[in-house]
């Protein structure tokens, strides 16, 4: 009876003592930019510009010299300008994205796991009608999440790069009519398993 109970307990040590040895990582990044300019009517002008940046790390490293770690940047610029005369001019921009990133890394010669998503979608939109008007918009966007992982069985990397840009321009005399719309999208996904 006493080996029964002596050999389920060791059992259980090195179970839970590989259980702790994992090295978990897990990050979430959400981005959601808009800008958006109306003139109505009269003699106005209006403009409008925003800049972000996201720089998000993180890392882990073992008893057995495992390495986990992520990094997710993005920069996301936006600029818009509209001039109207008696009229009705509109701008409109928008940017979301969400990035997905998680590592399982077990010390030593356990298997290493990686899952990394990136969904992207801009949208620009100018308009312009009835009166003398312009309207200018530009958004740049960029993108980037890279993960390594190290154990004694050897390296994982993934990484995913979003590079984009959008213009446009209406521009017109009074009587005129003018939409200019632009969308752009980008979905990602990548696992990494190794056993």
């Amino acid at each position: 009876m006493s080996k029964v109970i002596t050999a389920s307990i060791i059992c259980a040590l090195l179970i839970g003592s590989s259980a702790s040895a994992d090295l978990l990582n897990s990050q979430l990044t959400t981005i959601t930019v808009g800008n958006a300019i109306d003139l109505l009517r009269g003699e106005q002008n209006a403009g409008a510009s925003q800049n972000l940046v996201v720089d998000n790390a993180q890392c882990a490293t073992g008893m057995c010299n495992g390495f986990a770690g992520e990094t997710f940047f993005g920069a996301i610029g936006q600029v818009g300008s509209a001039q109207g005369l008696c009229a009705l001019v509109g701008l409109n921009q928008t940017v979301a994205s969400i990035g997905l990133q998680s590592q399982n890394v077990g010390d030593g010669v356990a298997p290493k796991m990686q899952l990394q998503t990136l969904d992207m979608i801009a949208g620009q939109a100018l308009g312009r009608g009835e009166g003398q008007g312009s309207a200018n918009g530009l958004q740049t966007i960029v993108l980037y999440g890279d993960q390594n992982a190290t154990n004694a069985a050897g390296v994982m990397n993934e990484s995913t790069s979003v590079l984009g840009m959008q213009t446009g321009m209406v521009n017109g005399q009074p009587g005129s009519t003018a939409l200019v719309t632009s969308t752009m999208g980008v979905t990602t996904s990548q696992e990494q398993i190794a056993m």
